[in-house]
């Protein structure tokens, strides 16, 4: 059985049309046709729309190839039309057979991660705090360093008691996708 899903991304370029046939999704744009096959998935990530709309889109990696599918298709000037069902049907079966193909893929959902983001900063700030006691001593102002040092360090202790209460990256299980993201 094959599940094809097609979309005019851009205005100047043809209509795209994504088939799965076989462990081997097929990307077909006019004439030009890729192949990508689903045993070599590394990553699958589906987004959603920030501000809550009917916008999705599948970020698939392949190794070193990458390749986007979106779920609205450009019809002109600020008008797309939204294809969310057959885009959704599409997403599950790559989903589901990725699955089964390339085990070692990671699915995830594509959301704003706060803690990485919070951990980013943390690294920062310690970096921040020991080249300031560093370059304080090198400059003969030990005391001023120490107490900025000291005090960057006391924000730094309150951001590691705050990590454990932010949340993880959602679950994502790649047979049973969330609901909020594929109807």
């Amino acid at each position: 059985m094959q599940v094809s899903y097609r979309a005019r991304i851009a205005p100047f370029q043809p209509e795209t049309v994504w088939t799965l046939e076989a462990g081997t999704l097929v990307e077909t744009r006019g004439k030009v046709e890729r192949r990508f096959p689903l045993a070599s998935l590394t990553r699958y990530r589906l987004s959603a729309d920030p501000k809550g709309g009917r916008r999705r889109s599948l970020l698939l990696t392949f190794g070193r190839r990458r390749l986007a599918i979106v779920s609205q298709s450009y019809l002109g000037p600020g008008r797309f039309e939204d294809r969310l069902h057959a885009f959704s049907t599409l997403a599950r079966a790559i989903a589901a057979v990725g699955a089964d193909l390339a085990p070692r893929a990671r699915f995830g959902v594509a959301r704003l991660e706060a803690r990485a983001a919070f951990t980013w900063v943390m690294g920062l700030l310690a970096f921040g705090a020991s080249a300031t006691l560093v370059f304080s001593l090198t400059a003969g102002m030990a005391s001023v360093g120490i107490d900025m040092a000291a005090r960057m360090s006391f924000v730094l202790i309150l951001m590691f008691a705050a990590l454990p209460w932010l949340g993880q990256e959602p679950r994502f299980d790649p047979l049973d996708p969330p609901a909020d993201l594929l109807p």
